[in-house]
């Protein structure tokens, strides 16, 4: 925890893996932490294969929406309320705000910027050819 320029920050390194054998509740237990502390922001960077095919090795994707596959969800249980609704609303999951803002800075800084629907996978295997041509064929860029 600290600031960068005027806003208060956390930065995390590393996390908790779903295919390691935690539970959706544990691999999103820091995220539960930093909310407390009063987070409204987070960012999260993550490494993906690119399905799209206009997608180049070493792009880096917006993600605009997802698809989850994990067959779990680890807002299921009981409510905090502090934490949000009961049922959140995911129909505009990712900030249009956050998106822009994020696509001008690379412009500026002339970083080759995709956008993309992900798609969440338990892992740790790599997908089959059958599930990759899957992936395709709902949406899925990453």
């Amino acid at each position: 925890m600290g600031k960068l320029g005027n806003k208060e920050v956390v930065a995390m390194q590393g996390r908790f893996h779903y295919y390691e054998g935690y539970s959706l509740k544990e691999v999103t237990f820091p995220v539960r932490v930093m909310k407390k502390l009063g987070a409204d922001i987070i960012i999260i960077s993550n490494a993906a294969g690119g399905m799209n095919r206009f997608f180049k090795r070493g792009d880096l994707m917006l993600i605009t929406d997802h698809i989850n596959l994990f067959g779990d969800n680890p807002l299921i249980g009981p409510n905090d309320e502090e934490l949000g609704p009961r049922f959140p609303d995911m129909s505009e999951a990712y900030s249009q705000k956050l998106i822009e803002l994020a696509k001008k800075v690379a412009l500026k800084e002339k970083i080759r910027l995709q956008e993309g629907v992900y798609a969440g996978l338990t892992g740790p295997t790599l997908e089959t050819s059958a599930e990759y041509r899957f992936l395709i064929s709902i949406g899925a860029d990453a």
